[in-house]
């Protein structure tokens, strides 16, 4: 489910689950194992999807209530993997980044998008809301803007995500080899310490913050009959039909 190939000095790991990149738990523990084995001579980590799409989110099958907590805690500790990697972590997004997967990119070190991709947190259209999203969109791009992606579930383009602070680079596809060249032409200790002083300068992840937005969503949301109506609603292809409690 996670490819590994190397060019250089640069590590590219990417999501293969055809055709939207679903993201699953056993997919999530490949990239924390694949974060967690860096070899000392990698200079940054490209964290890409195959295909047309980044991902077109986490598995809905998977946040059943039987399964939600394993999810989040896997989510999560991949979202702590790639903020903790010793060398940057960049993200390159195509087409649609959803969900649970605009969640991990959002701890990469930088995102760079090509013109057409589409950032969302579309949960809240199900019933959900995205304990992460909640915690690290705002870190980024400030309470209005993440408040304004997850409360209303829509679609930011490339742009929006840029002016939000969700993006750094604007970059055609067909361009993307640019970040290799990049990182294979710098000193790889001398970017792998400039991680760490950044890491050293702004504020750590708080793992128990985080943790507690997992506590909000398994222990208090599945209280809510909606959020079965949200799951089913999906799998049968149809409007949800709230009942407000």
């Amino acid at each position: 489910m996670i490819d590994t190939t190397r060019n250089g000095r640069v590590l590219h790991l990417t999501l293969n689950s055809p055709p939207v990149n679903v993201v699953g738990r056993e997919m999530l523990e490949e990239l924390t194992a694949a974060l967690s084995e860096l070899e000392d001579d990698v200079a940054a980590v490209v964290l890409s999807g195959d295909g047309k799409c980044f991902s077109a989110g986490a598995s809905v099958e998977e946040h059943k209530p039987d399964q939600a907590a394993g999810m989040l805690k896997a989510l999560a500790n991949a979202c702590a993997a790639v903020h903790d990697a010793p060398a940057p972590v960049v993200a390159l997004v195509q087409g649609f980044c959803l969900g649970g997967a605009m969640e991990l990119v959002s701890f990469c070190d930088f995102v760079v998008a090509d013109p057409g991709a589409k950032f969302g947190q579309p949960e809240i259209k199900l019933a959900f809301f995205p304990p992460l999203g909640c915690y690290q969109l705002a870190r980024l791009g400030g309470m209005q803007n993440a408040a304004y992606t997850v409360l209303t579930g829509e679609n930011l383009t490339a742009e929006q995500a840029l002016g939000f602070g969700f993006v750094q680079k604007i970059l055609p596809q067909n361009d993307w080899g640019e970040i290799d060249k990049l990182f294979n032409g710098l000193s790889s200790p001398v970017v792998r310490l400039t991680k760490r002083a950044f890491r050293k300068a702004t504020s750590e992840i708080d793992r128990q913050r985080m943790d507690e937005m997992n506590r909000l969503f398994v222990d208090e949301l599945y209280k809510i009959d909606d959020v079965a109506e949200g799951i089913a609603s999906f799998g049968e292809r149809r409007k949800p039909e709230w009942k407000h409690k």
